[in-house]
């Protein structure tokens, strides 16, 4: 669990790294308040005075809205990181004093001895990663695939038995995560409308670090199956010059019923996506050709894709890929841990 939650600390500083977006400066006007707005506002929202005038936080927002969204998130999650630390050494060290034993006695007995590495796990680890090896031999390897798998297992056993010591206290997490109310629209899902947890993520069809978190959407729909409904909208970056086809050309796929099969082949194809290449993978889909080609080349789903980037940024996205999961949003490409989490405090959360 600790590795967990170091890898969402660390990626929450290194989004510039995991995510496509433009760094460019903005300049904005400071709105003025209505007269309504000056008459009603209290000492609570308001920021500053302008010759009497208020600045509303409201106002601010409209200005700062994605900054201040993204860093509500950071917040909350290292606070979140720190609830979880509190509660998990009190029910390990209530439990240890139960069985009459150290905190670090019991770690050890229903932790750490309960991991074992044999040589056939890691023989077959290095058999599975080979091409990720750099030529280097098993034994050269072998005390770095054991300790990636020990940590990998224990971290499993570790989270069995806090899961099993919370089932048997009343642990009661009033700490609430920040969360954007985002819609599906009219784009793609996948999965029951009625699941428990909707994740929405907005997406460049150019941005590699889009095409690097689809093993992670993969394995999130098989793992939570019935569980996560996700949606795709559209988000090219305007530094992308064959994004916004790319994004047209899946709606236009999704006429004829393909919409995914053409994301796929787009994702893995992400450098050849001009229209030509596109219409290529509409041919190998066999689409039937005419209405795709009059699909695309009239502009079809143009407006579509323009709205769904300018109701992106009205909540608060500035890259691609950024997820909203039940409102709460992860930027960037993360490992599945750093959703995992996300997902499992949701699905407790309304349990409760």
């Amino acid at each position: 669990m600790k590795r967990v939650r170091e890898i969402i600390l660390i990626s929450l500083a290194s989004t510039i790294v995991v995510s496509c977006g433009e760094n460019k400066k903005e300049t904005s006007v400071i709105p003025q308040p209505s007269a309504a707005q000056a008459a009603t506002a209290t000492s609570g929202n308001i920021l500053a005075r302008i010759d009497g005038q208020p600045v509303m936080e409201e106002d601010v927002r409209k200005i700062a809205g994605p900054k201040l969204a993204q860093a509500e998130m950071e917040l909350y999650d290292v606070r979140k990181d720190a609830v979880d630390q509190m509660v998990e050494d009190r029910l390990l060290q209530a439990e240890a004093i139960k069985k009459g034993v150290s905190k670090e006695d019991y770690l050890k007995r229903n932790v750490n001895d309960k991991v074992k590495i044999e040589d056939k796990e890691i023989a077959k680890f290095y058999e599975d990663k080979k091409s990720q090896m750099q030529g280097k031999s098993l034994e050269e390897v072998k005390p770095n695939i054991r300790g990636f798998l020990f940590r990998d297992k224990y971290q499993k056993q570790y989270a069995n038995v806090m899961d099993g010591l919370r089932k048997n206290t009343k642990v009661e997490l009033l700490i609430k995560a920040p969360k954007i109310e985002v819609e599906e629209g009219d784009s793609p899902s996948i999965g029951p409308k009625d699941a428990p947890v909707k994740i929405v993520e907005f997406t460049d069809y150019q941005c590699p670090f889009c095409g690097r978190s689809r093993p992670t959407v993969n394995q999130i729909l098989s793992e939570y199956k019935g569980k996560v409904r996700y949606t795709l909208r559209d988000f090219p970056l305007s530094f992308h010059k064959d994004s916004v086809k790319a994004h047209e050309a899946g709606h236009c796929a999704g006429d004829q019923g393909k919409y995914w099969e053409m994301n796929k082949k787009m994702f893995e194809s992400q450098m050849s996506i001009k229209v030509d290449d596109l219409k290529k993978y509409a041919q190998e889909l066999r689409l039937n050709m005419k209405k795709f080609n009059e699909c695309l080349d009239s502009g079809k789903y143009t407006e579509m894709v323009h709205q769904n980037q300018q109701y992106g940024e009205s909540v608060g996205v500035s890259g691609t890929p950024a997820f909203f999961i039940n409102g709460r949003m992860i930027s960037g490409a993360r490992p599945f841990e750093a959703f995992k989490v996300v997902i499992d405090d949701e699905l407790r959360s309304q349990k409760n």
